[in-house]
């Protein structure tokens, strides 16, 4: 009889341990996910202890014995360590790095051969601990060794290192009122290129020793402070748009700097056009009492041949339709631009400066003087004489500033007056 109660008994334990694994079960990858194990405590033992079930409760129905609860406590033990068993799983890690990948070895040694490179933030399960190294799980079938002191089973630090992988920090400049001295090398020896008031806010790149490289100002630049100066604000900035910024203003510090190399050239090459045609103008003036519209004009005052000289430095910049600058002219863009450059102030359009200055016939025109033509439906160019039958102008589209002739069959059929506005 004892026997029998025993069975009995002993199938009312199953019975409520088979209720609460199936329960156990459906739970089980949600328990997975939402269980930080600690990494140190796993690394101990084989397998994560789970606090038994309390089965009073579920037997309290059933009239037993001392002896009787005792056993039935027993069976519903071994049961219970069964399922846990069936159920075990690995502690979570994640892979805490700043830059570059951590590297999957064959064996725990850094001399081990690469199988494979985990980001930064990956998640791993961790399958045992070999000093310094862990054996862990990865992409649901991949093992392998990694350096036990890239992983963390804290997610947000994971992220938080991680955010380095792409990122600088903000920091601000705390001195007391006083000024921040930004020098060339991380050193106190080296030479002082630039000074931060206080609260100015940098950007942090990197740390050597006691200073830290920092990037500052409108124009991303970059220098060494003393890293007690600073005082993190807590905000990150993508390192790719402190790149493409500096990587924009490097491209038009260059820009300009070449317009300089080449506004340079074109004062040469105007300064030395200038001295050409004044030295044929006075060699023709010796040699003649008079002129007609053929011949050499003689030399104009200081002001008309300012004009020249400033219109001289752009030979060679592109036409450009609508242009008013250096970056690019059209013919009464070009005409404005250099009148202005001399302290006089006409009209923007060809049609509209024909009227701006003191008409000039063609045998009195003088370098300086303004130059327009027609083609039949009203004045449609303008250039500035140089002298010498030729004027400098931009022509069309696709040629540059250029000095050209007016005393071409085209340009007389044109020409339809001048101007003198200096």
């Amino acid at each position: 009889m004892r026997n029998f109660k025993h069975s009995i008994v002993a199938l009312i334990a199953i019975a409520m341990i088979s209720s609460l694994a199936a329960v156990q079960a459906s739970d089980f990858k949600e328990e997975k996910i939402a269980r930080q194990q600690r990494l140190n405590a796993a690394a101990e033992t084989a397998s994560i202890t789970i606090a038994q079930k309390d089965v009073s409760d579920a037997v309290k129905g059933v009239a037993l014995t001392t002896n009787e609860e005792e056993e039935a406590a027993a069976v519903a033990e071994e049961a219970t360590a069964e399922e846990v068993n069936a159920k075990s799983y690995h502690p979570l890690g994640y892979v805490t790095l700043t830059s570059g990948t951590l590297s999957v070895k064959t064996a725990p040694s850094a001399d081990a051969e690469t199988m494979d490179e985990l980001a930064a933030c990956k998640e791993v399960e961790v399958l045992e601990n070999s000093e310094g190294w862990y054996r862990v799980l990865y992409d649901g079938d991949k093992a392998g060794y990694v350096q036990s002191e890239y992983i963390t089973e804290d997610k947000a630090e994971a992220e938080y290192a991680a955010m380095h992988y792409d990122h600088y920090k903000y920091a601000q400049v705390n001195v007391f009122n006083n000024e921040l001295r930004v020098r060339e090398q991380p050193s106190t020896d080296s030479a002082v290129i630039d000074t931060l008031e206080d609260q100015t806010q940098v950007i942090v790149l990197w740390g050597e020793g006691d200073f830290i490289r920092i990037c500052y100002g409108d124009e991303f630049s970059e220098g060494y402070v003393i890293n007690t100066a600073l005082e993190l604000t807590g905000e990150w900035v993508e390192k790719s748009y402190v790149s493409q910024k500096q990587q924009e203003i490097a491209e038009e510090k260059a820009r300009k700097e070449q317009e300089e190399r080449e506004a340079a050239e074109r004062a040469a090459r105007a300064e030395e056009a200038a001295r050409r045609h004044a030295q044929e103008a006075e060699n023709s003036s010796a040699s003649s009492s008079g002129y007609t519209s053929s011949d050499p004009t003689p030399v104009s005052s200081s002001g008309g041949q300012a004009i020249v000289d400033t219109a001289m430095q752009y030979l060679g910049v592109p036409y450009v339709w609508g242009g008013t600058s250096p970056a690019g002219f059209d013919c009464s863009g070009l005409v404005q631009y250099v009148c202005r450059k001399n302290g006089i102030s006409v009209s923007r359009v060809a049609a509209d400066q024909r009227g701006d200055g003191t008409y000039v016939s063609r045998d009195n025109l003088q370098p300086g003087d303004l130059v327009f033509f027609d083609g039949g439906s009203g004045i449609h160019h303008v250039g500035i004489y140089v002298g010498n039958g030729n004027m400098i102008h931009a022509p069309q589209t696709g040629d540059v500033v250029k000095i050209s002739s007016i005393d071409t069959p085209y340009r007389i059929n044109q020409y339809a007056g001048a101007v003198r506005v200096w």
